[in-house]
């Protein structure tokens, strides 16, 4: 990860715009965290997904004219 400005950056925008979850991946296994990030901003997720990793998809816009396209990024470990 970068600087402590960084670190306090994307802490800030997880507080804003993201949730932690405990999720099973498979039926026997344990729950592990998965770090999730919505915003329509698709460059701030790229700038995290650089310090971070994870996957960033797209969600289907069902009203292009009245909602702005929005991304989600999903960190796993």
């Amino acid at each position: 990860m970068g600087s402590i400005w960084e670190a306090s950056y994307i802490a800030g925008v997880i507080d804003g715009e993201g949730s932690i979850t405990l999720t099973r991946m498979h039926e026997k296994e344990h729950r592990r965290p998965i770090l999730t990030i919505a915003s329509t901003d698709k460059e701030l997720l790229i700038y995290i997904q650089s310090l971070t990793g994870g996957i960033i998809t797209s969600k289907r816009n069902y009203k292009p004219g009245v909602h702005r396209d929005s991304y989600t990024l999903n960190i796993k470990n």
